[in-house]
């Protein structure tokens, strides 16, 4: 009768009101029906953010059923006690016990699909590259259950769900990206908002892992879309924004990141995702810092270290936000001691991207299943079925094939992540300019001629743009290395503020520093010239106890060119070095006549 009455009842604050008065009535009832209207009360009070006083409920509920047979309430208690866990905490050591005996007391009961859910939850809790395998295995019989008593989709989506978080933990981003893009269709059919936006949310995560910017940019605007047409959801303003910030803060356009992580910070209250509020309080704080103003980053940096789950963040973001706050007290050598830490986590996570602890665990996981025989060949193939929206037929293959085709699959899959994850930080580092981060003179005349030769072949202009930091010797003098060496990272971290995707911005000499700008007219170069003078001149840099303030010279020189001009590769060389040496007459113009000031040279060819 009262579960009947619940029904008409959708509020979570009534529905407790309904329960609380009902439980006076309850104290000669049997054990397990009062601990199912307590279910209820802990369900309701969990919907409505009570947060403590449903892991009371759930507990005592535990409690109540410890003594008896293992039902299929006992189980769901302790689920749901570790799902309340989560949200405040999102720290696997403290949720992941009560998954454990969950899964424990779910392989005890006759209930296939409480057992598969216990399965699936509990796998999230062996994302290491030393568990890996157990976390698969917990899948695998979850499916294997999924498909043998033809549960609900929603189930199997579930699985795939924490397949990819696995994944996604042992910094394996491209399989974790396959496997949420196949939830994000299963929750797209069965148009379950809530569903579609987390796993919009996690697929920005991911293709931000792996520099896949116009994928982030395609998922953000779902995201947004989402926001606008279900203001029920009050949550989604925070995700939005918040990833909509981690975006621009991985491309360096802290600006823009860290006005996004600030709307995010409004909206703080409207999520009970604990864990993402501190991040963002974390991310925050870095941006501030590259953006120069250090005081605001270091306030930042001490809310996200007062934090009552700081210990649930990566230990990375933990490390360089004691840097801000350090640096930000003037305390520069335990700044420099945290950065190195960072650092050195950072070299551990590559290490483990193409770890062959990872590599192994799955490819023995894959041996040990031949020993199931007629079961590997049936697991393989419900996976298939899956992976394919259930539209591929058994195929009339042997075991041996199936299982050769594994593990070759696999094996050559691990070799071409490390190569080409070896490729690519080999490359960065031979493009890239050690103090700054930007890309250094060899690398930004290459591409500087092959954007020239993309202009000339679309008939569109072409400008480069020099500057140098003022009296920059004095700086030196003045100050010393360190801080001229500070100087000028920080002068790139406001220019960068105003280069597009499409240009680039590279160190050429020692404050010497050359932009190139596609596509760019010369009323459009003149204008980022400007801002960038600007940024630079209109606000001094703190370096713990000593400010500075300098300004930059700037020379700018456009290019166009005839349509009748055949161009070669020597012909699109001497051009590129061409305007280059007018931008620098150009800058030194400026130098001349007073510095802190653009200066244009402009001539066709």
């Amino acid at each position: 009768m009262i579960e009947q009455q619940l029904t008409q009842i959708t509020e979570p604050s009534n529905r407790i009101d309904y329960i609380s008065r009902q439980l006076t009535s309850s104290n000669d009832w049997s054990r397990l029906d009062k601990a199912q209207l307590l279910h209820h009360l802990a369900s309701a009070q969990q919907a409505n953010k009570d947060f403590e006083l449903a892991y009371q409920n759930y507990s005592t509920i535990i409690d109540i059923l410890s003594n008896t047979s293992t039902s299929t309430l006992l189980i769901q208690s302790y689920l749901d006690r570790s799902s309340v866990t989560y949200l405040q905490s999102n720290d696997d050591k403290q949720y992941c016990p009560d998954r454990i005996t969950a899964a424990e007391l779910a392989r005890k009961q006759p209930d296939q699909m409480v057992l598969a859910s216990a399965l699936t939850l509990v796998a999230y809790c062996f994302n290491q590259a030393s568990n890996f395998d157990i976390g698969l295995m917990h899948l695998e019989q979850a499916l294997d259950i999924a498909k043998t008593q033809q549960l609900d989709a929603d189930i199997l989506a579930s699985i795939l769900e924490a397949s990819a978080a696995i994944y996604r933990d042992n910094h394996l981003h491209k399989q974790a990206e396959s496997y949420f893009l196949q939830v994000f269709e299963h929750w797209k059919q069965s148009n379950h908002i809530q569903n579609i936006f987390t796993t919009l949310h996690n697929l920005v995560g991911e293709t931000i892992m792996l520099a896949k910017w116009d994928n982030a940019a395609k998922y953000l605007e779902q995201m947004k879309t989402l926001q606008t047409n279900a203001p029920e959801y009050k949550e989604f303003a925070f995700f939005y924004y918040f990833n909509l910030g981690r975006y621009y803060f991985e491309q360096h356009n802290f600006d823009a990141a860290i006005s996004a992580f600030e709307i995010a910070q409004e909206h703080a209250a409207s999520t009970e995702e604990a864990f993402f509020v501190t991040q963002n309080l974390g991310f925050l704080s870095l941006s501030l810092f590259h953006y120069q103003d250090i005081v605001s980053a270091g306030s930042v940096a001490e809310s996200f270290l007062n934090s009552a789950n700081i210990n649930s963040q990566s230990a990375s973001l933990i490390e360089q936000v004691r840097a801000v706050y350090s640096s930000s007290e003037g305390d520069h050598f335990s700044a420099q001691q945290y950065l190195f830490a960072a650092i050195e986590i950072e070299k551990q996570h590559t290490e483990e991207a193409v770890a062959n602890d990872v590599v192994m665990n799955s490819l023995n996981h894959n041996v040990k299943m031949a020993n199931y025989e007629n079961e590997i060949l049936e697991k393989a193939l419900a996976i298939n079925k899956l992976n394919l929206s259930n539209q591929i037929a058994k195929q009339n293959i042997t075991k041996l094939s199936m299982i050769t085709f594994i593990v070759i699959a696999i094996s050559l899959g691990a070799v071409v992540l490390f190569l080409i994850y070896s490729r690519k930080q080999f490359i960065r580092r031979s493009q890239t300019d050690f103090l700054t981060g930007i890309a250094n003179r060899r690398h930004t005349f290459i591409e500087g001629r092959k954007r020239l030769a993309a202009c000339y072949e679309h008939q569109q202009p072409f400008t480069l743009v020099l500057f140098d930091i003022d009296h920059f010797k004095k700086i030196n003098d003045q100050f010393g290395h360190d801080i001229g060496d500070k100087a000028i990272v920080a002068a790139v971290g406001r220019c960068q503020s105003y280069i597009k995707r499409s240009d680039i911005i590279g160190r050429v000499g020692g404050e010497e520093f050359l932009c190139v700008f596609p596509n760019t007219s010369q009323a459009e170069a003149m204008q980022i010239a400007e801002r960038m003078r600007r940024a630079v001149a209109d606000q001094a840099f703190h370096f713990g106890e000593i400010t500075v303030a300098f300004t930059i010279s700037l020379g700018v020189a456009v290019l166009d060119v005839a349509a009748d001009i055949d161009i070669d590769a020597q012909i699109n060389e001497q051009w590129f070095s061409d305007l280059a040496n007018k931008a620098d007459l150009a800058m030194y113009r400026a130098k001349n006549q007073g510095r802190n000031q653009v200066q244009l040279y402009v001539e066709c060819v």
